[in-house]
């Protein structure tokens, strides 16, 4: 790989812009103050809630979950959230924000811990995510939800994850169906991460230390499901051209391709770290879109 940052190195694109999109972050304004509010929103509608928190999904003790579930639930669907956070840091406990909103309309939601890089390597990662979705199949009925309604939500490096979870050939490893997954809700996320590979300063590739080979592997947008299903995909007005808003339209072009229903949403005015408000949004697209899948 050239150490001349600009040059032209995958889509069209330089390995400073590249490193620059993925740690997009650092141009928002009133980061730390914007990250400290979601922070609290989340703590403080899980403090409201109180969930069933930090079941077992795995052997590991990373692998928990917490369920929220919906008064007088009964054979309810399912969100099955996965967090973002650059595939290196975060946690379930982020996820509370939409919890709130989502169980007053019926939905029972799910968010779940996974390894995190560099202690774990992306298949690892990937891994996780199934069998918390195995877990949730098997075990949310007594909870009472459907698990012939389970839909997979992630946000950033949780909407690449979500993703990888439509990929074919992987269920049968966990005694799942194919179509365990009936919907995707994917905001802000990469789905072809050999970019990743390319933007080698970036933090997130640091620790993942990706090979080119490895990032194909587990890149959904080169591995797309055979059962289509209807599947959101969003980012931010605010968020680089470069990366997550091409990736969103790249993203959904092949679902639409491979036979999926898409629903592709700009979020108007909305920063890569606004967009974790959207499934508590009632008066958004995303939301109403979720809704419409759901129900």
């Amino acid at each position: 790989m050239s150490n001349n940052p600009n040059l032209i190195v995958y889509k069209g694109m330089t390995v400073n812009q590249l490193t620059e999109a993925y740690d997009d972050y650092a141009t928002i304004p009133n980061l730390s103050v914007l990250l400290q509010e979601n922070r609290e929103r989340a703590l403080a509608v899980k403090a409201r809630l109180d969930p069933i928190q930090d079941i077992a999904y795995g052997p590991e003790n990373i692998q928990k979950l917490d369920i929220y579930v919906p008064k007088n639930a009964k054979n309810v669907p399912v969100i099955i959230s996965i967090h973002g956070g650059a595939w290196t840091v975060g946690s379930k406990n982020s996820c509370a924000i939409p919890a709130e909103t989502l169980i007053s309309m019926g939905v029972l939601f799910i968010s779940i811990d996974y390894g995190l890089a560099p202690q774990y390597r992306m298949e690892n990662i990937m891994a996780h995510v199934r069998q918390a979705i195995a877990w949730v199949y098997k075990n949310i009925a007594q909870y009472g939800g459907d698990p012939n309604r389970l839909y997979i939500y992630g946000m950033s490096a949780g909407a690449h994850l979500a993703g990888t979870t439509l990929m074919p050939n992987w269920h049968k490893d966990f005694d799942l169906p194919e179509d365990v997954i009936k919907g995707l809700i994917a905001l802000s996320g990469i789905y072809d991460i050999c970019t990743l590979v390319y933007a080698s300063q970036a933090g997130a590739q640091k620790a993942l230390q990706m090979t080119g080979e490895e990032a194909r592997r587990t890149s959904p947008l080169y591995h797309l499901p055979k059962h289509c299903i209807p599947s959101i995909i969003a980012y931010g007005e605010k968020e680089p051209l470069i990366l997550f808003r091409f990736e969103a339209y790249q993203y959904a072009l092949e679902l639409q391709k491979a036979g999926c229903t898409v629903s592709l949403i700009e979020v108007p005015h909305a920063n890569h770290f606004d967009m974790i408000n959207e499934l508590s949004n009632i008066q958004g697209k995303v939301f109403q879109s979720v809704m419409k899948m759901l129900f």
